[in-house]
């Protein structure tokens, strides 16, 4: 590795509040509810390779970096294995609340037909967090740290559908029955291997995350793209949360390579199969983008080259564009496969 440390950037305009990179680094970048700040010049192989899983991570782009050298062999797992303590502090830092959104600047001419259908889209979708973290909790019942994040994520999460049936009650169309709630907290069961779950819901946080950045940028209400924003932030730092825990399984796993190879399968599949992909996350997103055009909000893609790039820095593995995703896959299960014969 270089011998010159990174110096990392944050652009306050850019930023968002998400705290993505101080729960992935928390030695480098800290976020108390204004624009990430940098407390710290990376030093070691793992905070140089704790900057490049940030900027992975960095929804918007906020974050730059010169200087220093990622080695493909830098130790990322941080010192303790108790994450629960230093991600619930981030969450508790960047947690944004109800009572601090621009309630006033509402403007119901502007809440149209079309609007109100994907914001009650969303609503609906958001639902799928009670059953999921009674999923979550099934999967982990083991990890008692991993399931103490899980709180913090069910929390945060509760407040996405209460918030947008909030915007839709002053549009005139928030009433919602027992039946909407129960039919939206139906999903399919999550994948068999905790690594996997861990892959597929790094990859849905940060789909959402781009999903609700895309609706906020083409401001079709004040309100609701404020709220959008918030949301986007909440979910970012989850897709940033998980990707720790996974760093840490990886780390932690008897057999690390097979470990990789799981959340590899997982990303090859939702690159080449994504339509099929019956996970909450990804069916809301389809459903939202046949929506949008219908609000003058065409063009949405989920940040197919961003995961990738995600995914490879979680695994070790050279990937640094989707397209590298087929070749690694046969590549490291020859590998894995060669090790258990």
């Amino acid at each position: 590795m270089s011998s010159a440390a990174a110096v990392c950037r944050v652009d306050e305009k850019l930023c968002i509040k998400c705290g993505a990179c101080a729960s992935i680094a928390p030695r480098l970048f800290s976020v108390r509810k204004a624009a990430g700040k940098v407390v710290r010049t990376a030093s070691t192989p793992a905070d140089q390779a704790a900057i490049e899983a940030a900027l992975a991570m960095c929804p918007v782009a906020a974050l730059s970096a010169s200087g220093g050298k990622l080695s493909p062999n830098a130790p990322t797992v941080p010192p303790s294995r108790e994450l629960y303590p230093q991600l619930a502090e981030v969450a508790e830092a960047a947690r944004w609340h109800p009572w601090e959104l621009p309630w006033s600047s509402f403007e119901r001419s502007r809440a149209t037909g079309e609007l109100k259908a994907i914001v009650r889209e969303m609503a609906y979708f958001e639902q799928a967090t009670f059953t999921a973290t009674q999923r979550f909790l099934e999967a982990f019942r083991d990890d008692a740290d991993l399931s103490q994040w899980v709180s913090v994520w069910f929390y945060e999460e509760t407040r996405h559908p209460m918030i947008f049936l909030r915007w839709l009650e002053l549009a005139g169309d928030g009433a919602v029955d027992a039946a909407f709630v129960a039919r939206g907290r139906e999903t399919a069961p999550l994948l068999r291997s905790p690594a996997s779950v861990l892959a597929v819901n790094i990859i849905s946080e940060m789909t959402a995350t781009e999903a609700y950045l895309f609706a906020a940028r083409g401001r079709p209400e004040p309100l609701i793209a404020a709220i959008a924003e918030r949301v986007a932030a909440d979910e970012s730092r989850h897709a940033a949360s998980l990707f720790v825990y996974a760093r840490r399984a990886i780390a932690e796993a008897a057999d690390p390579g097979r470990v990789r190879l799981e959340m590899l399968k997982v990303l090859h599949f939702w690159l080449s199969a994504r339509a099929d992909l019956n996970h909450p996350v990804n069916r809301a997103t389809q459903k939202v983008a046949t929506l949008l055009p219908a609000i003058g909000a065409t063009g949405f893609a989920p940040p197919t080259e961003r995961i990738a790039r995600a995914i490879g820095l979680l695994t070790g593995l050279p990937i640094a564009a989707s397209g590298d995703v087929p070749t690694q896959l046969l590549e490291h299960t020859r590998r894995v496969s060669a090790r258990a014969s």
